[in-house]
């Protein structure tokens, strides 16, 4: 089997989601087979697990919207690097590193779609269309996104394969020492709840919700936001209007979350859309009960409410009915967390991820 030259393009290995899961992967992919780089369009600095690796690194440094110098830059980069496969992550890759890749002559593409929106402006769509017919597997995270990408985008299904997201799972999970590092006592019902603070997380749901439990939830329940983002200053006001001002601790970005996730009693999900979130992965891993907004594909993930609980629908109502059934009933959230943990280790271990990652390549080089 000869060694394989691989080139991912991504905006940038950022703190968040898609670029999460591919600095994870870079670090697991097996160098002595594949000979690995990535690009970075707008990012500048490369992360240090990819320094103590050797994986190559092109950093463009696109400075805004309109910079488009960036795009020979990188189709020069390609024509020296030579890769046998250019597989693209998020818009930048979707959109620029492709065309790059077909511009330079590389002979497979591969995307990997982290997103579940499809929508796009008129030219992207019929860009994206134009690519699809250039790049030789599409990378979908379960059966209900790829048939979701399928349909939305007019991608044929045996182009579509399917790879879970996968993370590095946790081998420490002391709850009383996640419970000191977060200041929680014995009595508080912590609810964790990880992710960018934007739009599409729908945050101001899990305050919504917070505000309508029962007397006795709603005294005793304490909702941590870990993550940061545009929309902070808003949800900082809603929760004083809503009156749980006092049962809301804004953490900001924390790069110790795998550490602090065993201190939650329920781990809450409000987005209203997703693709497989690598922070629900991190919940499952950690065996913590798991309340989510039924997004396409959720139901799926926790096995149809086996591995945590699904809200009927996007209602505040909903929502807090389902939470509500996590908090009053501790035995069943013990057992829904632990198969929840059980199936990440299945089927959610970036380990296993690598490997079919590895595969797929080597079919593709190969046929």
């Amino acid at each position: 089997m000869r060694t394989l030259r691989v080139m991912h393009v991504i905006t940038d290995l950022g703190t968040y989601g898609a670029e999460r899961f591919l600095l994870e992967l870079l670090t697991e992919l097996p160098v002595p087979s594949l000979s690995l780089g990535v690009t970075l369009v707008a990012g500048r600095s490369v992360p240090a697990p990819l320094r103590e690796r050797d994986i190559d690194v092109c950093a463009l440094g696109r400075s805004g919207r309109y910079d488009f110098s960036f795009l020979p830059r990188m189709v020069g980069f390609f024509n020296a690097w030579k890769p046998d496969i250019v597989h693209t992550h998020t818009h930048h890759g979707k959109y620029w590193g492709r065309l790059a890749a077909v511009l330079a002559g590389v002979p497979t593409v591969v995307h990997s779609e982290h997103n579940s929106d499809f929508r796009a402006s008129a030219p992207f769509v019929v860009l994206n269309r134009l690519l699809h017919r250039r790049t030789k597997r599409i990378v979908a995270l379960s059966e209900t996104h790829g048939s979701c990408l399928g349909r939305a985008e007019g991608v044929p299904s045996e182009r579509i394969v399917v790879i879970p997201n996968g993370i590095r799972l946790p081998r420490d999970l002391d709850r009383e020492a996640a419970r000191r590092k977060l200041g929680t006592d014995g009595d508080t019902l912590a609810l964790m709840h990880v992710g960018r603070l934007c739009g599409v997380k729908n945050q101001r749901l899990a305050l919504a919700a917070l505000s309508i439990l029962s007397g006795d939830l709603r005294l005793r329940a304490k909702l941590f936001f870990a993550g940061d983002g545009d929309d902070r200053a808003m949800l900082e006001g809603l929760a004083q209007r809503l009156g749980v001002g006092g049962n809301v601790v804004f953490l900001g970005y924390r790069d110790d979350l795998v550490g602090l996730l065993p201190a939650a009693d329920a781990w809450l999900m409000t987005s209203l859309n997703e693709g497989m979130p690598i922070s629900m992965i991190e919940a499952m891993a950690a065996g913590i009960p798991i309340v989510t907004t039924p997004w396409n594909g959720a139901a799926a993930m926790l096995e149809g409410g086996r591995c945590g609980w699904v809200s009927s629908s996007m209602s505040p109502e909903s929502f807090a009915t389902a939470l509500e059934s996590a908090l009053r009933d501790p035995a069943e959230a013990r057992e829904r967390g632990g198969r929840a943990r059980a199936r990440a280790v299945q089927l959610f271990s970036i380990e296993r991820t690598a490997q079919q990652y590895v595969a797929l390549y080597h079919t593709l080089v190969g046929a």
